[in-house]
């Protein structure tokens, strides 16, 4: 499961009954103005082109630290003002490698196109309890192997589904839609024009995969469920 940092992270406030900061605000300037004024430069942003390898690693590790969903390497590119996106993948592949290392609670994963700092599995039950969180039901046997005919043969149509399985699939349907695994991403060209599905990054993110290259056996989906 993916960690909630941005509500945990702690920030230091500079009261402005600060005689020093004080001091020099003029005379027609609220203090809450020159506050966000003073923050509005200490955030000065600095492209990273202009910084040094490990300052650029730092911001990336920052960014993949507040996120509470996967950054791909182009949006991580851009947030550091459009540098070479070869640059930010080496850099992750060292902070990849570093972070997974250490004993940390966390772990830094590929998932869903982009990478995210995951905690441990074995952290769940208490983050569960502290932020009273219920255990997601898992997917029934019949979910299942109707989800797994869609990831291995997407684009696919309920028809084509139900003539594999012999059986309706629409409640199976109905419910991977629910939890956003599969979406409809068009129609077919054949009489009927039946709706054609595909699964979702929701879909990536659930069984903790990068893409459907990794694809998990119908066995490992019936376990990771």
């Amino acid at each position: 499961m993916a960690r909630k940092k941005k509500n945990g992270t702690a920030v230091e406030e500079t009261p402005l009954t600060d005689p020093i900061a004080a001091k020099h605000l003029p005379d027609n300037v609220e203090p809450d103005a020159a506050d966000a004024e003073a923050s509005d430069e200490a955030e000065e942003f600095v492209p990273g082109e202009m910084l040094g390898r490990d300052e650029t690693r730092q911001a990336i590790y920052a960014m993949l630290f507040v996120s509470d969903r996967p950054l791909s390497v182009g949006r991580i590119a851009e947030a550091l003002g459009d540098i070479d996106p070869d640059i930010v993948a080496n850099l992750i592949a060292e902070l990849t490698e570093e972070v997974n290392a250490q004993a940390l609670p966390y772990l830094m994963r590929e998932i869903a196109g982009g990478y995210q700092l995951t905690t441990r599995p074995e952290h769940a039950p208490y983050i569960r309890r502290l932020l009273k969180l219920k255990k997601s039901k898992k997917l029934t046997k019949t979910v299942l192997e109707t989800l797994a005919i869609i990831a291995y043969r997407q684009p696919v149509t309920r028809p084509d589904v139900e003539s594999i399985r012999g059986v309706s699939v629409a409640h199976a349907f109905e419910q991977l839609q629910d939890r956003r695994l599969i979406k409809a991403v068009g129609v077919a060209e054949v009489p009927g024009r039946p709706r054609l599905y595909r699964t979702t990054d929701e879909f990536l993110l659930h069984f903790g995969i990068a893409g459907l290259k990794e694809l998990p056996s119908i066995e490992e989906l019936r376990e990771m469920g």
